[in-house]
């Protein structure tokens, strides 16, 4: 089993995962030309792919499901209760509902959905096993829950969001209601918010490590983020902080560029 970050932030994101010759994808805000080159970099072949599994239908991970979906005839997951043909230009092969706190199987894929905070019609994150590993996928959301807690406890890595810093986000360009917008609990989680939620896990909790994804660039960067978690962070793990369309692809223990051992 292998997977790639082949891009997280404000712009675009995509997260690929591979086994025995299938592979899903996690959203797509890429063109599908990117998408390919990015995938390509990383040593996977689209044609692998099965489904494409949406989030939510903001443009940083929709932009580009529908032209992939056409392209590979590539059913599309998403909350059954979401009108994804208001938010799509095109046909798509098929939309597949799913509903928030059933497990699902396919191949040697079992996944749940799971409700997030964000100001977008049923958006959710991911909680999946591919292999034997057990991922969990949680950004765009403005607060957390005990549900995400429970899934974060019980998974083996986590893509958690640290979208920005608090200072940062007052100080920047943004317009006021950007600002408001992004520090609501229907926005994004800060770094310390980031932090704080790894720090309440349970001392038992199985997760090993954290990619900090989805990162303004803006209203953070990796410096920042770094600091914040070198001074706050009592989660013992190990831990990568990915900049912004950042495309990353795990080898080996050396690739993580931080641990907290």
């Amino acid at each position: 089993m292998r997977y790639s970050i082949l891009g997280s932030g404000s712009n675009a994101n995509a997260y690929l995962f591979e086994h025995d010759g299938e592979a899903f994808l996690f959203d797509n805000g890429f063109s599908l030309k990117e998408l390919t080159r990015r995938a390509e970099s990383s040593g996977f072949d689209l044609s692998q792919l099965k489904f494409i599994f949406l989030t939510h239908i903001h443009d940083d991970h929709l932009r580009g499901v529908a032209p992939l979906s056409r392209r590979y005839h590539l059913p599309v997951v998403a909350h059954g209760e979401l009108d994804l043909g208001r938010y799509i230009k095109g046909d798509i092969e098929q939309k597949l509902d799913i509903r928030t706190g059933r497990e699902y199987k396919t191949g040697a894929l079992r996944f749940e959905a799971f409700p997030t905070s964000h100001d977008a019609p049923h958006s959710m994150g991911y909680h999946f096993t591919l292999a034997g590993t057990t991922f969990t996928i949680l950004t765009d959301t403005g607060l957390t829950s005990e549900v995400m807690t429970r899934y974060a406890e019980s998974s083996d890595v986590l893509f958690l969001e640290a979208n920005y810093d608090e200072t940062l986000l007052e100080s920047c360009s943004y317009p006021r209601f950007l600002k408001k917008r992004i520090a609501s609990d229907k926005g994004h989680l800060s770094n310390s918010a980031a932090v704080q939620f790894l720090n309440n896990l349970s001392p038992e909790s199985m997760l090993s490590s954290v990619y900090f994804c989805h990162l303004s660039g803006n209203s953070n960067n990796p410096e920042l983020l770094a600091h914040h978690v070198k001074e706050s962070l009592e989660w013992k793990g190990r831990y990568r902080i990915l900049k912004k369309g950042e495309r990353f692809v795990p080898a080996a223990a050396e690739n993580w560029e931080e641990r907290n051992l």
